[in-house]
């Protein structure tokens, strides 16, 4: 028998591929945002990338390259914010 109840029920993985396991484990509530949080997971590789290379172009004269290259980390990093969760969709367990 697996042993995963604790595990599903604390991290509540995307039901894709979980399954099998969710059934073992009883009720847990069924999360459906992978494609989501794939997406914030590269908008925040785009960010920090973006926000180094802005700051490097910047301190070597490149203006013009500098500030679209921070237009589009702060671009990124607004769609973050919207992406997120809103206060009352959080839950402690």
């Amino acid at each position: 028998m697996i042993r995963s109840s604790g595990f599903t029920t604390k991290v509540r993985p995307q039901i894709t591929g979980w399954q099998p396991i969710a059934k073992l484990a009883g009720e847990v509530q069924v999360t459906r945002d992978l494609g989501s949080n794939l997406l914030s997971w590269i908008l925040g590789c785009v960010l920090i990338l973006f926000r180094l290379f802005s700051i490097g172009k910047l301190c070597f004269g490149f203006y013009l390259e500098g500030l679209l290259l921070a237009v589009l980390a702060i671009a990124s990093a607004l769609v973050i914010s919207l992406l997120m969760p809103k206060p009352a969709e959080w839950q402690a367990n």
